[in-house]
């Protein structure tokens, strides 16, 4: 086997991979922008919480949301770095809205929880595309 194979397929291996990150970012990013500019906000009452893991500050929760165009429903929501006030029966800040036909979808309303781990995904995969161009570029001259 040509050792000039393996080579080949570790250059492109990092720009694929940083791309993924790159265009999941980017569609994690469009959805939050979209609730941002065509949700509604809503509060939900706390039905049941509890920690996503382990020694974690992530809580998945149910909620009971209450829309003035829409019958009551319960939805699950996350916050990643637990910045809400979890008690049962306690309200909690929401951004909902139409992402698909048939219902409405919702979010805890928090910036930190919505753009941060996109943003970092977003920045990891640039930076890695634009190192891997440097390099390249500096290995032909």
């Amino acid at each position: 086997m040509d050792s000039a194979q393996p080579r080949l397929l570790s250059q492109w291996m990092a720009p694929l991979v940083a791309s993924v990150f790159i265009v999941l970012a980017v569609i994690v990013l469009w959805g939050e922008i979209y609730y941002s500019l065509f949700g509604v906000t809503a509060s939900g009452e706390v039905i049941a919480f509890h920690a996503a893991r382990a020694r974690s500050m992530s809580i998945d929760a149910e909620v009971e949301v209450v829309l003035p165009e829409a019958a009551p429903f319960r939805w699950e929501v996350n916050d990643a770095f637990g910045t809400q006030h979890w008690e049962q029966g306690g309200k909690v800040p929401l951004l909902c809205a139409r992402i698909h036909a048939d219902h409405m979808s919702c979010v805890v309303d928090s910036l930190l929880d919505r753009y941060l781990f996109p943003l970092i995904a977003l920045a990891i995969g640039a930076g890695v595309v634009l190192w891997t161009l440097k390099r390249r570029r500096a290995g032909a001259s």
